[in-house]
């Protein structure tokens, strides 16, 4: 079973969204840079306007009949700062797609090889190793874009490391489903049932994580959306600094805040959401790792063997499931779909320590919506094989009328013409 399921998860569970994700990326980046010059020139027209409403605003206010605002008669507080902030904003906003580069080089990527390195370490692996296991390599981009090529190498690292941990549970599934038909220390009914329920915790197992593979396979589509918003928003964002501190209309301030700081961190918070599959996992992988380990060992060596994929029948422990009672398996299975349902949780309360959000909301969405489809799907197959099955015949699932219903009143009726 090892031989044949292992390969399965080879070919299969691979990373499925790293190329979309590759060739969004460019796209995004490419245009980012080719429209970056013509945001700018229109945010240049736009900050005059403002500005000068801006002004009528500043002078409204202190002759106002009603409510005259006397506390800043030379404007300094309003008018001064904005000019002073302006002078600063629109040399930056001059600068080019150079200054959005450098923005992502010192924000996103150092994020981006943070995750890369914590994921790395808690897994105990390196790049060569996760990229033999993962074999999608990213396709040959040109650096003009917005976002560098490294940013992109690296968030792909990210998603095929996170790949080689959904490879590691279910191959440990296939493990747990080996053990179970080797009956060695079967002695009564009882001990059939254990390990029957054995082989469904290592189906859980499988399937568990494969459909979470499946889901995981739709987290790239926030990081691009996230980075498509802060490309074709920034120039807005960076003209809204100018009026940053001054005293302005509520509107205003919330659009460059809604523009600005927010899209920084929607961006920051998709690409750590990417890794943090791993640290969530990993709490459930050492419970079950000092589970099937021998009593008085380190757990170690085979949470070694399960994370870098090679994890066989032959490295669980046979004493503890020799002695490990059908109330214990059930309880064992009663643990693990507590756990497995307590995921987003843990993510969550993962994520907070960090002061990060969650930020796969759309991502989540995409893949309910895929569920739905695959459902739909899977009954239209059902609904035509069982038409086949029938011959093009559909059960009729109705009351019929009993034979003779209306018929047997008017016979009866007839009968008891005939008495007269």
């Amino acid at each position: 079973m090892n031989g044949i399921l292992n390969g399965f998860v080879d070919t299969a569970v691979q990373c499925w969204g790293c190329a979309v994700f590759d060739n969004l990326f460019r796209v995004v980046s490419n245009a980012g840079a080719a429209v970056y010059e013509k945001i700018a020139n229109i945010c240049f027209f736009v900050f005059f306007a403002l500005f000068a409403f801006f002004i009528l605003w500043a002078i409204w206010k202190h002759i106002n009949p009603k409510k005259p605002d006397t506390s800043d008669p030379f404007f300094l507080k309003s008018v001064g700062r904005v000019v002073i902030n302006s002078l600063f904003a629109l040399t930056l906003l001059g600068i080019g797609v150079g200054f959005p580069r450098f923005i992502t080089r010192i924000t996103f990527e150092p994020v981006a090889d943070i995750t890369l390195v914590y994921s790395h370490a808690i897994l105990n692996t390196i790049p060569e190793a996760v990229n033999t296991r993962v074999t999608y390599q990213p396709m040959k981009m040109e650096n003009t874009g917005l976002y560098r090529p490294k940013l992109r190498d690296t968030v792909i690292s990210i998603m095929k490391t996170t790949v080689t941990l959904f490879q590691s549970f279910m191959k440990l599934g296939i493990a747990i489903m080996e053990e179970a038909f080797t009956w060695r220390n079967i002695l009564s009914i009882g001990d059939i049932f254990r390990h029957i329920l054995i082989f469904f915790v290592g189906l859980y197992l499988f399937y568990g994580f494969f459909k979470l593979f499946l889901r995981f396979c739709f987290y790239f589509v926030d990081v691009i959306i996230a980075m498509g918003m802060f490309a074709f928003m920034f120039p807005i964002a960076l003209m809204m600094m100018s009026f940053k501190g001054g005293d302005m209309p509520e509107w205003m301030s919330s659009i460059g805040k809604g523009l600005g700081a927010n899209q920084i961190k929607k961006l920051i918070n998709a690409i750590i959401t990417l890794g943090s599959a791993v640290i969530t996992y990993m709490v459930i992988l050492v419970i079950i790792a000092r589970f099937f380990s021998d009593s008085g060992t380190t757990v170690n060596g085979l949470m070694d063997a399960i994370t870098s994929g090679t994890v066989m029948a032959e490295d669980l422990s046979e004493s503890n499931l020799a002695t490990l009672t059908l109330g214990g398996t059930i309880i064992l299975v009663y643990v693990l779909n507590y756990i497995y349902a307590q995921i987003p949780q843990v993510t969550k309360m993962i994520l907070d320590t960090f002061g990060v959000e969650e930020e796969n909301k759309l991502s989540e969405q995409m893949a309910d919506d895929a569920e739905k489809l695959v459902g739909l799907v899977k009954n239209s197959i059902k609904s035509v094989g069982q038409t086949i099955v029938n011959g093009g015949e559909k059960k009729d699932t109705g009351d019929k009328p009993k034979e003779g219903g209306k018929d047997d009143k008017g016979g009866k009726d007839d009968k008891g013409g005939g008495k007269k």
